[in-house]
């Protein structure tokens, strides 16, 4: 079951974004739809919840979490804005270089020569990876400023690779055996939607639609499920397996950006594929370690 979850991760969270691509409100305007989604989403959670609220360091830690992971969302959303999907999710995925540089930094969770060479490796194909695929030439009307496009997507990979890590200190000093992963994934939503409604209302002033209240949900609840899967193929795998299928998911982004948005024309395909794989493999180098 567990490369079932993987598969599942993989897709929701290759595709979480796509929905905003739809909508009339774009950019930042379209985040509290999405934190509307998250809230309705909380409804079938109370339970959990209130199971944090009876340990306040983990709730606090969880809703933390949150308020990071919307600020990665935010400028995920400002990314979205100026470059493709293609281009955006590659830079994305360096999140994983930092979410282990921090594991190895801060909770030891390995050391000596051939984890930081690995690491090393890991963060040298990332980089040109990403360097490849943001060569590739966009259709002018459907791409912006690529140097912002960039530096919002780096930014977001910053906020991505860091938001887990309160709970993740909590889990190593202040372990909590009766509250699970999925008790604080019901946090991190709550902290998520509060910041994502304050932060998209203050940046923009969306124009209501019922059509875009239907795509924040469904974006709300790809990410949510893909969270989820995430977290059970992590239990039954590890995260030396689980993390470079699931993180494999910019092939779903390049295929949405090149087949169904077609925001690059079809003949830069082998070089978005390209640098993806080359991605793909510096987050395997990266799990190794």
């Amino acid at each position: 079951m567990g490369y079932v979850y993987a598969l599942g991760a993989f897709f929701c969270i290759g595709s979480y974004l796509v929905p905003a691509r739809f909508s009339q409100n774009k950019s930042l305007s379209f985040f509290p739809f999405m934190a509307l989604g998250m809230l309705a989403l909380e409804l079938f959670r109370v339970d959990s919840l209130e199971a944090l609220w009876a340990h306040p360091l983990w709730f606090w830690g969880s809703v933390v979490a949150g308020v990071v992971w919307a600020l990665g969302q935010t400028f995920g959303n400002l990314s979205l804005g100026e470059i493709s999907l293609a281009k955006a999710a590659v830079i994305f995925n360096f999140n994983s270089f930092f979410n282990i540089a921090l594991g190895l930094a801060l909770f030891h969770e390995a050391s000596g020569f051939r984890a930081y060479a690995l690491i090393l490796g890991g963060g040298v194909l990332l980089f040109l990876g990403a360097w490849w695929v943001s060569r590739a030439s966009a259709i002018p009307s459907k791409e912006g400023n690529l140097k912002k496009g960039i530096f919002y997507s780096c930014m977001a990979s910053v906020f991505w690779g860091t938001y887990f890590t309160p709970v993740k200190a909590l889990q190593t000093f202040r372990n909590e055996p009766s509250l699970s992963s999925m008790d604080c994934l019901s946090g991190l939503m709550l902290g998520g939607a509060i910041t994502g409604l304050i932060l998209g209302l203050l940046a923009s002033k969306p124009k209501f639609h019922w059509n875009d209240l239907g795509l924040g949900l469904g974006t709300a609840a790809l990410w949510c499920v893909g969270t989820i899967f995430f977290l059970l193929s992590i239990g039954e795998l590890g995260l030396a397996r689980a993390v470079p299928i699931i993180n494999s998911n910019a092939l779903v982004y390049a295929a949405w950006s090149l087949f169904v948005f077609k925001e690059l024309p079809l003949s830069q395909g082998p070089k978005v594929f390209g640098g993806t794989l080359v991605v793909v493999a510096g987050i395997a180098f990266l799990a190794l370690a």
